[in-house]
C-alpha cells in the first residue's frame, strides 16, 4: 500500500532529542516503515524561511521524487526576511513546493485578510495546501470564516482530534477545505465514525518524523475498521488529489 507522509522535517532541533537530522536518515526511516514520499520542511527555513527553502528545495531534487518539499513563509512580505508580493507568486510558480507552512503564534502575526492578505491571496490563486502545526492552528472560532473567505486554500491541521470530535467533525462536515491528519485522532471509533459519516477526503496521513516514531499513527489506519479503499485514500489518494489541485500552471 503507497503511504505519503505530510508532517516530516530535516535539520537541526535544538532543544530536544530528535531521530535524525539528515534527509539519508529520513529516507532510511521511510523505508523501515514502507513510506512511499515524504513531505518535508527544513527547520533551517524557522529562522530563515528563503534559505530554508532552498535547503529543502535542493533535497527534494535530489531524492528522485521521494522527498517533497514544504516552504515555510511569513507574513511580512516585501521585507528582508520575504520578497515581494509579485515576485514571491512566481517563485512559487516556479519551484513548485508540495506545501506552504505557517507559523503565526511563533512569528507573531494575525492570519487574517488584514494582517496577511497578500500571502493569503497568493496561497488562494494557487489553490495551496497550508500546513499549522497543533499549536500555529487559528482560532477554531474564526477558521470557518477564513477557511470560506480563501475558499481555494486548503488548510490542513496537524496533530490535532484527541477527545476533540467536537470541534473536529463540524469543521469537517460542513466546510470544504479544512483536513486533518489522522496521528491522534485516538478517540475509540471516530475515525471510523468520520469515514462511514462524512467520508474519508478530509483526512491525510502525517508522522511528525523526527519527533514522534511512525508505527502508531500508521496502526491507527492499518487497524481501522474502514474499507481498504479508505485507507488507501488516507494514506496517499486525498494527497494527491490536493497536489493535482494546485495551479502552478495557470
Amino acid at each position: 500500500m503507497k503511504i505519503t507522509d505530510i508532517n516530516t522535517m530535516i535539520g537541526p532541533w535544538p532543544s530536544c532529542s530528535i531521530m535524525f537530522t539528515e534527509y539519508e536518515d529520513l529516507l532510511k526511516e521511510m523505508d523501515n516503515y514502507r513510506i512511499s514520499t515524504a513531505v518535508a520542511f527544513s527547520s533551517l527555513a524557522l529562522s530563515n524561511p528563503m534559505e530554508g527553502n532552498k535547503h529543502i528545495k535542493s533535497i527534494s531534487d535530489k531524492s528522485a521524487g521521494r522527498i517533497k518539499p514544504c516552504y515555510i513563509l511569513d507574513s511580512n512580505l516585501d521585507s528582508s526576511e520575504m520578497p515581494p508580493a509579485e515576485v514571491l507568486f512566481e517563485e512559487l510558480k516556479k519551484d513548485r513546493p508540495g506545501a506552504v507552512k505557517l507559523y503565526p503564534k511563533r512569528n507573531n502575526f494575525i492570519l487574517d485578510s488584514f494582517y496577511c492578505g497578500e500571502l493569503l491571496d497568493i496561497l488562494d490563486q494557487l489553490a495551496m495546501p497550508v500546513i499549522f502545526d497543533s499549536d500555529e492552528v487559528p482560532p477554531f472560532a474564526e477558521l470557518p470564516k477564513l477557511a470560506k473567505q480563501y475558499p481555494n486554500i486548503k488548510f490542513i491541521i496537524l496533530r490535532h482530534g484527541f477527545r476533540e470530535s467536537r470541534i473536529l467533525i463540524p469543521l469537517i462536515k460542513k466546510l470544504n477545505n479544512v483536513y486533518f491528519d489522522t496521528s491522534i485522532i485516538i478517540d475509540t471509533g471516530l475515525i471510523e465514525e468520520i469515514v462511514s459519516k462524512y467520508g474519508s477526503d478530509k483526512l491525510l496521513y502525517g508522522s511528525g518524523m523526527p519527533f514522534y516514531v511512525p508505527a502508531g499513527s500508521l496502526a491507527l489506519i492499518l487497524y481501522a475498521r474502514i474499507p481498504d479503499s479508505e485507507k488507501e485514500k488516507i494514506f496517499h489518494g486525498n494527497w494527491e488529489n490536493l497536489q493535482e489541485g494546485i495551479k502552478y500552471d495557470k
